[in-house]
Parts: C-alpha cells; structure tokens; sequence
C-alpha cells in the first residue's frame, strides 16, 4: 500500500464533491429534497474531511509514516459510503442500523486521526 495518503484522501475528496454536488443539483431539479441530509453529508464528511486529511497529510508528512496511518485511512474511507448509506436508509425508511454502524467507524477513525496529530504534531513539537 501506497503512504500518498494525502494523494488518496484528496482524490476522494474531489470525488465526493463532485457526488454531492451532482446530487444537489438532481434534488434541485427534481424539486425533491428528502435526501438532504445525505447531500449535506457527501459534502461534509466525504468532501470537506477527506480533503482536510489529505491536506494536512501533505503539510506535515510525518503523519502518513504513523504507524496507524493505514489503519485510520482505512477505516474512515470504509466508514464514509457505509454512513451516508445508511443515512439515506434512516431519511427514507426508518431503519437506522446502518447510519449507527457508519458513525461509529467514522468515529472511531476521528479518534484515530486525533491520536496521530497529538502523537505527531502536538506532542513531538512541544518536546
């Protein structure tokens, strides 16, 4: 596996953008906004996170030799489709399993990312 993770992160990210915002101009046509929630959150976690990691991934590169680099990387990539997923299903049917699985791994992958940048950043700069 590739440490480019600020590459893979930004990637994402540009592909997420540009989801939500197919999405949002498809709900505006449609007059049809059930699912903006879901649209909200494409953008949100899957664009503005996902970008905000691969930034800050290439601004400090130590991160991405971290030893949970890949694991957090991951987690949070496999997290994202699994959320918003899961999230539509609660917006149109109810069923909220999904949507909790989903938040919990973006969650744990969020207190990972925080690991790493105290580890990386805070601590090994205030030494």
């Amino acid at each position: 596996m590739t440490k480019r993770f600020d590459v893979l992160y930004i990637t994402l990210g540009a592909l997420y953008l540009l989801a939500g915002m197919i999405m949002g101009l498809v709900m505006g046509v449609r007059h049809d906004f059930t699912l903006a929630p879901v649209h909200a959150h494409f953008n949100l976690i899957g664009f503005v996170a996902n970008s905000a990691f691969g930034l800050t991934h290439r601004a400090w590169p130590k991160l991405r030799d971290s030893s949970v680099a890949g694991a957090q990387f991951w987690i949070f990539v496999l997290g994202t489709p699994l959320y918003l997923l899961g999230l539509a299903m609660a917006v149109l049917y109810g069923h909220i399993g999904l949507v909790a699985l989903g938040s919990i791994i973006l969650i744990v992958g969020a207190l990972i990312w925080f690991i790493m940048v105290w580890r990386n950043l805070f601590v090994s700069e205030s030494a």
